[in-house]
């Protein structure tokens, strides 16, 4: 599904108005019109009628290499994007499906982490997510809440085949910012980082474990790696 992205000029706003603040009427027109999409958003999200369709636009965007936060509008306008955007793009499109924006972060060591959109149908989960590794995009909404995460485990680890999940969170809930204008902001969503950083962890891989994970095969690896884009690849420094 090859949809064209939107080129027009201008970033959100995060902005928040105090009503102590005497703000005129065209200012609040502006900003309530940076904080909802455009017509070329809006018929761009449209296109994406179920999760299968958000995980083949994300894996038709090229690969971002410099990392860092995007938001879906930013996104939309570069036509670009890493785990963290992709993911934050993804929530933003399953919303306009029904589904509330939530993210699982998986940390790692020795690698970058990865970000997934979540979804759930019936009490089972699914997920959408932008990866240079093409064991790392989408599940079908075919698990519970732990199997989803550890589904991901086997097809993590970096281009020296080795495995490198250590854990993941519960589902972070990014309805709560949505007075900040995370769909729409040009800025850096560090508020986003830290809703992360704070999140209860619902697994990690015991300590004692890690030395007998296992390097996956020379032909996962290869399989992995497919269209990856070597830029974005976390290497040893």
């Amino acid at each position: 599904m090859r949809i064209p992205l939107v080129r027009a000029d201008g970033a959100g706003v995060t902005t928040a108005c105090s009503p102590r603040h005497n703000v005129d009427s065209a200012t609040l027109g502006t900003l309530k019109k940076s904080m909802d999409w455009s017509a070329e958003e809006r018929r761009i999200l449209a296109a994406l009628k179920t999760p299968a369709h958000v995980q083949q636009f994300l894996d038709e965007l090229d690969y971002d290499e410099r990392g860092g936060a995007a938001s879906p509008r930013a996104v939309m306008k570069s036509g670009k994007a890493q785990c963290f955007s992709g993911a934050l793009f993804a929530a933003a499109a399953l919303r306009e499906l029904g589904h509330p924006p939530r993210l699982m972060y998986m940390d790692a060591a020795s690698d970058d982490g990865h970000c997934l959109a979540l979804y759930e149908i019936g009490g089972l989960w699914g997920a959408v997510a932008k990866s240079n590794f093409t064991t790392l995009r989408s599940r079908e909404a075919i698990y519970p809440y732990i199997a989803l995460g550890l589904s991901y485990f086997d097809g993590f680890f970096n281009v020296y085949a080795k495995r490198t999940m250590r854990a993941f969170t519960e589902p972070v809930k990014l309805e709560r910012f949505e007075p900040r204008g995370w769909r729409f902001s040009g800025g850096q969503l560090m508020y986003i980082d830290r809703a992360i950083d704070d999140a209860p962890r619902a697994w990690k891989l015991p300590r004692k474990r890690i030395a007998s994970v296992s390097n996956v095969s020379e032909s996962l690896r290869t399989s992995g790696l497919a269209g990856a884009n070597p830029a974005g690849l976390w290497r040893r420094s």
